[in-house]
This record gives C-alpha cells, structure tokens and sequence, in this order.
C-alpha cells in the first residue's frame, strides 16, 4: 500500500516506534545492560491492546485520507 510521505499517522509503527523511544529514554542504560536486551524488555511492556489500538487509528486515517483523496 502507498503512504503519503511525511505521514505517520497512516503507518501504526511510527505509532509504535514513538512509544518505544519515550520508554527507552525515560531511564539510563545500564553499562552491563545491551541495549538489544532493553529494547525487548521495553516491547514486552507495551499491551497488545494499544498495538491494536494504532492499528485501528491508522486505518480510521487511511480511510479518510482517501475518501478525501480524488483519483
């Protein structure tokens, strides 16, 4: 499917991605700690609820943008 550039709101990893960065930097990386091994650990704690939820957002905006959109 084709995105638009410079439109996040119509792919749900941007979505994703922004939620993953803010827990990443909410703490430090530990010197012993790999940054792989945060990066699952801050996955594990995002609920599939809310990738549902992106999921169903960027749809509803697909939607719109191409009802909008004349071909």
């Amino acid at each position: 499917m084709y995105l638009p550039p410079y439109s996040p709101e119509l792919n749900p990893i941007e979505q994703f991605w922004a939620i993953l960065k803010g827990k990443l930097k909410r703490h430090k990386l530990l010197t012993e700690e790999k940054l792989s091994d945060r990066i699952a650990k801050a996955c594990n704690t995002i609920p599939t609820e809310i990738l549902y939820n992106f999921a169903s957002h960027s749809k509803r905006q697909i939607i719109q943008y191409y009802n909008k959109t004349t071909f």
